[in-house]
């Protein structure tokens, strides 16, 4: 296997593992929307929604190169 062929990033983690990444990715976005629905202060609720923000781009990080691995 030439080093343009070899699995780089996410690609590199073991089938299962990325899947269960993507499970606690989804479910860390949900707990982020539920936690800023019921924060009291627009303050709480920025912090909620940025680590939300931040876990959507890592699980859609995730999602994209789950599509492209090898099967």
């Amino acid at each position: 296997m030439s080093t343009e062929e070899a699995p780089r990033g996410w690609a590199r983690l073991p089938r299962w593992q990325h899947v269960a990444l993507i499970g606690f990715c989804v479910l860390a976005v949900v707990a982020a929307i539920a936690n800023a629905v019921v924060a009291r202060s627009n303050g709480n609720r920025a912090i909620h929604l940025a680590f939300g923000v931040l876990v959507a781009g890592v699980l859609s990080s995730l999602i994209a190169s789950y599509r492209r691995r090898p099967r």
